[in-house]
């Protein structure tokens, strides 16, 4: 049979092509090679094989002269098959990876699936985050909104960082990608409430009920919802006056269960206020009434539950929220802007930020100024006008 040079160090012979490298000399001056085989897939035509065959002795010369066994003819979906599989059941927490899972599956497969990792690049990556439109219910297509754009960047750096500690790559597209900004033409939704709008709010919120309770904690404490609804009545320490915050109830698949806080920032403890502590006697007293009405009352653990004592899921509470206050003045407002509100006026009451910062379970103080950055500026101006009354 007879044999084809391909290319330097490799040879084709039928079928197969035999690959040689030459790695160095013994000590009587003699060359050392190292030598394999590959065969590719039936059916390509000559000119995809040798394609083929070329890209592979590039991979077997690495590995034999020491280098990283880069494998950048992986594609994107097999990185994540790899990164589901493997670092996400050992290095997540099994929300994160749910989600995680979901927005990859939504907004990369389509895109980069079926790319080779060589072929994906930062210039790829940052006309992807600044072309790519998501879609709403009624399917209208709208670009991603920068924070929208900065939570899948976080994914796409977390599987790329994957694939170089593994050496599937040299290293990582994701560095250096330039993200969408904010539109500074557009009007960016309030997300708290002013001081004068409160008691508005509040007298919406009268009178006793598990979601009137929960609205309120979550604006006098600044607790994340799922911290909330993870709330177990030993996390309630009334002769302190304390509440620990240990865990957060989590969602995956529809399935129910107690995980640790978002950060090792977020286990913390927060001090009830008198009105705090009302709050909870009452709505103790409520639910023992309840348990003593059901005879299988699931979780009497738990400070919040479904009127059967389950889990309260967080998002029947969200959409809770939304119908309460649609059509009202409030009803630019989300679940999560009651955390807002509590660090917006705690900022505007001159507390330090490093103490809201404590407060919120942020995993830096950075992150604290980032978000209030509008009010803290708000903050600075009103301590100028303080210091000229002072001194006038």
């Amino acid at each position: 049979m007879k044999s084809r040079r391909v290319d330097t160090g490799i040879i084709q012979r039928g079928s197969t092509y035999r690959f040689t490298v030459c790695i160095g000399y013994d000590v009587v001056g003699k060359q050392i090679r190292k030598t394999t085989t590959f065969t590719p897939p039936e059916g390509m035509t000559e000119k995809k094989a040798d394609k083929l065959a070329k890209e592979e002795y590039i991979n077997f010369r690495n590995r034999c002269k020491g280098l990283s066994s880069f494998n950048e003819n992986m594609r994107f979906k097999e990185l994540t098959e790899q990164y589901f599989k493997v670092f996400a059941p050992n290095k997540l927490k099994p929300i994160t990876a749910y989600n995680y899972d979901k927005m990859v599956s939504y907004h990369f497969m389509s895109y980069f699936g079926n790319m080779k990792l060589k072929d994906i690049s930062t210039g790829m990556l940052t006309d992807f985050f600044n072309s790519h439109k998501t879609t709403d219910k009624t399917g209208a297509e709208y670009p991603l909104a920068p924070s929208t754009a900065k939570k899948l960047y976080t994914i796409l750096q977390s599987i790329f960082t994957f694939a170089v500690n593994q050496n599937y790559i040299k290293e990582t597209p994701a560095k250096g990608v330039i993200l969408p900004g904010k539109d500074v033409t557009k009007e960016e939704k309030r997300k708290y409430l002013t001081e004068s709008e409160l008691s508005r709010f509040l007298d919406m919120l009268d009178g006793y009920s598990d979601f009137n309770a929960m609205l309120k904690l979550l604006l006098y404490t600044g607790m994340r919802s799922g911290e909330l609804l993870g709330l177990k009545w030993e996390d309630i320490d009334f002769n302190s006056k304390t509440i620990y915050i240990r865990h957060t109830l989590s969602d995956v698949g529809g399935k129910h269960f107690l995980t640790t806080p978002k950060t090792k920032h977020s286990k913390r403890y927060i001090v009830m206020s008198s009105t705090v502590e009302d709050l909870l006697k009452e709505h103790r007293k409520h639910q023992l009434e309840l348990q003593m009405a059901i005879k299988d009352f699931a979780h009497p653990e738990m400070v919040f539950t479904s009127a059967l004592g389950n889990y309260k899921d967080r998002g029947s509470l969200n959409t809770s929220f939304r119908r309460f206050f649609k059509g009202t003045e409030f009803d630019f407002l989300t679940l999560h802007s009651l955390r807002h509100c509590n660090a917006t006026l705690l900022l505007n009451s001159g507390v330090d930020i490093k103490v809201v910062s404590d407060h919120l379970g942020h995993s830096d103080i950075s992150v604290t100024a980032d978000i209030y950055a509008d009010v803290l500026a708000s903050t600075r101006r009103k301590t100028a006008e303080v210091i000229d009354f002072k001194l006038a």
